[in-house]
């Protein structure tokens, strides 16, 4: 199978892992407040919080596993890969059990930190331990998914993934209609859990195999590792660096707002920022099945196929999420107050025009990223993201006191420009040696101007057919679809450009062929 085709296979399936697991969620968030209540529900959500918070213990370590797999070939010696696997299940099995620990100390302290009933104390003691175990095995099995993913075998890493949140769908259903409670929950959480990841491990085994790389784990003294447990180290501090300022980033802004102002503030800023979220999660699962291409192109000395992965990356990364950014910057307001109200369409739209406006901007850096990640020059980013951090605190804090949540959002948005929007391309250029002028041209002045049609069309409809509906309102955003798609392929694909890409796509349509 061509490159280009195994990518697009993997966004495909990124995509609908991405749609089902939305889908479910919409569904199943209303049913489970409703059986467990406020009291369990507010449980379970801060345990949610605090699984996404112990698995930054990952310290990278999966994206390591994924760089040396994808590098390898099988014709080379396939011990270093061995010990590298095996040290990884090592370090894992070392962080699953710190994981577990940090579990029974909260278990232990949640009670005296949240306000719970006595009767309730005990239930929220076992869910808080069962929570730890769902994430030591999770974390112990990464690094099997990080070889189906160094293999680029999204596609069976997400079709496991679907199935088995199909799986947690239907136990959740009949276990909580029964009467099982918050216990139950954690129970098909960490079953669920379980079975995706020894279906993966067969997995990554049989593929492995046929690959002629068998796996085998290799006994070797600790002395003898410290130069495997180093390599990784050395590539994983930075993905652990760069998560943590992405954290900072994204997830500190409602915190700020409520120390500043208000809890009920911090409803206006969310709503605009979950629409961004959504967004910046389809760009970023798109681009992550480059790293891996990236990292073989690399391991065979084919940088120039490494800087057209990254042009024809961020170009389609821009050209898919631009259309959405524009519906946001000129009908986000009106979506809003359809949406969510009409006191928020205000307040809510002024921050989803700063974020949006500067997510267009940003798009190219969740590909570069992804690259520098796949050649092992991710530090840069790493840098960039502390860096960003601090600023976005900074900012914040200041323009908060004068100008409330739009202040936030320009925290957010100025060293975003600066540092992903102009220091990033700039920077990057160091290792990747692309033209400047060919990634500006192409990434952001063609398809800049093939939106043009577009976003003069969105403005028009807003103004002359204003709806009270989501239902109308979603139909004309189909209905101007068409008309961006026709200028973007008319402006920024050439006749090669449109025979290439329609020859992949149409691999994927049944009963056609690639011409």
């Amino acid at each position: 199978m061509s490159a280009s085709r195994t990518i697009l296979r993997n966004i495909f399936s990124n995509w609908a892992t991405l749609l089902v697991n939305i889908a479910i969620s919409f569904f199943l968030a209303p049913f489970i407040v409703h059986s467990l209540g406020n009291v369990y529900y507010g449980i379970w959500v801060i345990m949610m919080q605090f699984t996404g918070y112990l698995y930054l213990l990952d310290f990278g370590v999966r994206e390591s596993i994924i760089r040396y797999v994808s590098r390898q070939k099988p014709e080379e010696d396939n011990h270093e890969l061995n010990e590298i696997i095996s040290s990884g299940l090592l370090l894992y099995s070392g962080i699953g059990l710190i994981a577990l620990t940090i579990s029974f100390l909260l278990a232990w302290v949640f009670p005296h930190i949240v306000d719970i009933e006595s009767g309730d104390v005990t239930t929220t003691r076992i869910v808080v331990i069962l929570s730890g175990l769902t994430v030591t095995q999770m974390l112990v099995f990464n690094v099997f998914g990080g070889i189906l993913m160094g293999l680029q075998r999204f596609d069976i890493f997400n079709k496991v993934a679907i199935i088995f949140a199909f799986i947690r769908l239907a136990l959740i259903l009949v276990f909580l209609n029964l009467g099982y409670s918050l216990i139950a929950l954690a129970l098909i959480q960490l079953a669920v859990g379980l079975g995706n990841n020894l279906v993966i491990y067969f997995y990554s085994r049989n593929i492995l195999k046929k690959r002629k790389i068998p796996f085998y784990y290799t006994h070797s003294p600790f002395r003898e590792r410290l130069p495997i447990f180093k390599k990784l180290y050395n590539y994983s501090i930075y993905v652990l660096i760069n998560n943590l300022g992405q954290k900072a980033i994204y997830f500190t802004d409602a915190l700020i707002i409520g120390i500043a102002m208000s809890a009920s503030a911090v409803t206006f800023y969310a709503i605009a920022g979950s629409l961004i979220e959504y967004l910046r999660r389809l760009i970023k699962i798109t681009n992550s099945v480059l790293t891996p291409a990236a990292s073989e192109f690399e391991g065979r000395n084919e940088m120039d196929r490494v800087n057209n992965l990254l042009i024809q990356g961020s170009r389609f990364s821009f050209l898919m999420a631009l259309p959405v950014c524009i519906i946001y910057v000129s009908m986000g307001h009106e979506f809003i107050g359809i949406w969510m109200g009409e006191e928020y369409s205000s307040s809510s739209g002024n921050v989803l025009l700063v974020l949006a406006i500067t997510t267009i901007l940003s798009l190219p850096q969740y590909t570069i990223s992804r690259i520098l990640y796949g050649v092992s020059k991710h530090k840069l980013i790493a840098y960039l993201r502390i860096v960003e951090a601090v600023l976005n605190l900074t900012i914040s804090l200041v323009l908060i006191q004068s100008f409330g949540i739009i202040g936030v959002a320009f925290g957010t948005a100025i060293p975003q420009i600066a540092l992903m929007v102009i220091m990033l391309p700039i920077l990057a250029r160091k290792h990747l040696k692309f033209s400047m002028a060919h990634f500006l041209t192409q990434v952001y002045a063609l398809p800049l101007l093939a939106s043009v049609p577009f976003i003069l069309l969105s403005i028009w409809i807003n103004s002359s057919f204003p709806t009270q509906s989501l239902l109308v309102f979603f139909l004309q955003v189909i209905m101007m679809l068409p008309v961006y798609l026709l200028f973007v392929v008319a402006i920024c694909f050439n006749k090669q450009d449109r025979r290439h890409y329609w020859g992949m796509i149409s691999q994927f349509i049944p009963g056609k062929s690639a011409s």
